[in-house]
């Protein structure tokens, strides 16, 4: 990430020399200080995360570490520029084969992100983003998961276990209260969804009711909870290590009827 930062910054300074140079022929307003102004920003947004110590981060089989977690940040996002950044930093846990037939789908995203983001604007969010998605990879690689897409702030992964679903969403949430628990804008909360069904795998993506079900379900979690379908919970309470209480019924959107759902302990 370094080099392409370099690059960028290589082009930056003489383009915009240029464009000084081009005004002073010229006269009249200083205009270029629009492009040195907006394009500042996008060099500021690609630095973000190597002057936070992320850039560094590795991830993957070999070893994975979370640089900068001892300063956790806030934020939500909102700048194609910081969406960009955080694909670009993004680490490949794809050695673990995606599953086939009957899988746990796991979605995840972290609760009142647009407002985080207002708050804090997006350089610090940008930060926050890459500590959580950093926490999140490393509990879905350490648990044997797939990850099948991040989008902004949420996650679905794919597990062909459904304890080991579960068992990923219980460390996802002891390491976000660790690590990005105390914020001066308030705690970071995470809410996640699980359910367990057949589903339709297209190469890398998932498609189907039962991918539909999951979303929904984290849709009714709140924040720092792991909601459960009772299919999930009848494949994984007979060893009696994993809990549920708080049944409850809702509605879905796009599906008829209630579905029962349970709060993991």
């Amino acid at each position: 990430m370094l080099k392409s930062l370099k690059v960028h910054v290589a082009i930056y300074l003489p383009v915009n020399l240029l464009l000084i140079g081009m005004w002073a022929v010229g006269g009249g307003a200083f205009w270029p200080v629009w492009p040195i102004l907006g394009w500042g920003l996008a060099v500021a947004c690609h630095a973000a995360p190597i002057l936070a110590g992320v850039g560094s981060r590795t991830c993957g089989p070999a070893g994975q570490t979370m640089a900068g977690l001892g300063h956790a940040p806030d934020g939500a996002t909102s700048a194609d520029q910081v969406g960009a950044t955080i694909e670009g930093q993004r680490p490949s846990i794809q050695s673990v084969a995606a599953p086939e037939g009957t899988v746990t789908i796991l979605f995840s995203d972290i609760e009142a992100s647009t407002a985080l983001n207002e708050r804090l604007g997006d350089l610090r969010w940008l930060e926050l983003l890459l500590t959580h998605h950093a926490i999140v990879r490393d509990q879905v690689h350490a648990h044997g998961g797939y990850e099948v897409k991040a989008q902004g702030d949420g996650f679905m992964v794919a597990f062909a276990s459904a304890r080991r679903a579960v068992q990923c969403a219980r460390a996802i949430q002891r390491a976000i209260r660790a690590h990005l628990g105390e914020q001066p804008a308030g705690p970071i909360r995470v809410r996640i969804g699980l359910h367990t069904g057949e589903a339709i795998r297209d190469e890398a993506d998932f498609y189907g009711k039962n991918v539909v079900l999951a979303a929904r379900i984290t849709d009714h979690a709140r924040g720092g909870e792991i909601l459960a379908s009772s299919v999930v919970k009848q494949l994984t309470e007979s060893a009696g290590d994993i809990r549920f209480d708080n049944e409850r019924e809702i509605e879905l959107d796009g599906l008829d009827g209630t579905q029962t759902v349970f709060r993991v302990a």
